[in-house]
């Protein structure tokens, strides 16, 4: 044999021991498998199906993997280095991630004021619901003040009761002390007055708690303490003020006091209702602090175009008396007669037949 025929059957030799070498550290994981081609696939009405077809091997379809996660916005790598295919999202994809978690926030934040809002319609739909029966409230400061003699007097001898009435634009309290008892204080003049409104104040701050949250809870709160034994001495709350009846300035006035001054404010009635300053004008008042009657008798001597009380117009009549009505409510303010129903009549004072009443409603005329 040659010396080149010998080199040659050397290298047939190595190339022969080279592939069956391969095939042995191959073949122990290779499989016989049996392909058929011709499969598609369909997403969404798309097809997804290129030149790389996917295989279906012992009833299972095999998909290329790069061309379906290339499709769903992957990037798809291999390293062969370590024998693995690495699948990460694309950039489009983490955008979109990166925006999902940013709608998923502001959705949170958006839950969060709905929930807040609704919370709050709840409250005002409560309020706006709620319901408070007065009487329940009368019950509960009679029961809340049983003790409010010793508490705020040092007498528990000192009985208190409790009245309330009104709507929800304004509750009044009527408040009765009873001396009868008490060894210590003959009226309500002897309590004191810082006292008085120290314990008015709480229980103002105890009604208002009562109707929080009810149709009364923005109501004015208005209201009187006043000795039961005598009415004349009492405490007014006008929602602002406290006034004390035997503090007034008319506490020691009767009723010829104010009269006078009613008489003195009318003194140019004739000019000024019947355009004849020749009437005169003469006030008297009678009563109590239940009721105040007025007489008015006009005066015709004197007068310069009337004869009598039919001569005058019976508009001018009604607001003269309507007028001193007016007055005299004003001028027995802050006294004991301010409560007193104002009734009246107006005569002429030389012809007591011809008169006109006043029964605290209507007019009427007896001519």
């Amino acid at each position: 044999m040659t010396r080149s025929k010998r080199i040659t059957m050397l290298i047939l030799v190595a190339l022969t021991l080279t592939v069956f070498s391969v095939s042995a550290v191959y073949g122990a994981n290779a499989l016989n498998v049996k392909a058929y081609p011709g499969v598609t696939i369909i997403y969404n009405g798309k097809q997804l199906t290129d030149a790389q077809q996917p295989l279906i091997i012992n009833d299972y379809t095999y998909v290329p993997l790069r061309m379906v996660m290339e499709n769903f916005g992957k990037t798809v790598t291999w390293d062969g280095a370590n024998r693995q295919v690495l699948i990460t999202n694309s950039i489009a994809e983490a955008q979109k991630d990166a925006d999902l978690i940013n709608l998923q926030n502001e959705n949170k934040k958006l839950q969060a004021t709905i929930d807040q809002l609704n919370a709050t319609i709840a409250d005002l739909q409560k309020k706006r619901t709620g319901f408070a029966d007065l009487d329940d409230v009368e019950d509960h400061l009679i029961d809340y003040f049983e003790d409010a003699g010793y508490d705020y007097f040092s007498d528990d001898d000192l009985v208190f009761s409790f009245t309330l009435s009104g709507d929800e634009d304004e509750i009044e309290y009527d408040i009765k002390v009873d001396f009868r008892y008490s060894d210590k204080y003959d009226d309500l003049r002897d309590l004191s007055s810082s006292k008085i409104e120290d314990f008015l104040e709480d229980v103002e701050a105890e009604i208002l708690d009562e109707v929080d949250r009810t149709e009364y809870e923005d109501a004015k709160i208005t209201g009187e303490l006043v000795d039961r034994n005598y009415s004349r001495y009492y405490v007014k709350y006008n929602g602002r003020t406290y006034s004390f009846s035997w503090d007034s300035r008319y506490a020691d006035e009767d009723l010829d006091d104010i009269a006078d001054e009613v008489e003195d404010y009318f003194a140019d009635a004739g000019e000024d209702y019947f355009r004849d300053g020749g009437i005169t004008v003469d006030i008297t008042l009678s009563g109590d602090e239940d009721e105040i009657e007025y007489l008015i008798k006009l005066d015709f001597r004197y007068a310069d175009y009337e004869d009598s009380l039919e001569d005058l117009s019976t508009s001018r009549v009604q607001s003269l008396m309507s007028a001193v009505r007016s007055r005299i409510i004003s001028e027995v303010d802050g006294t004991i007669f301010e409560d007193a129903d104002i009734i009246g009549e107006l005569r002429d004072s030389r012809d007591s037949s011809l008169y006109v009443t006043y029964n605290g409603s209507r007019y009427t005329f007896s001519y």
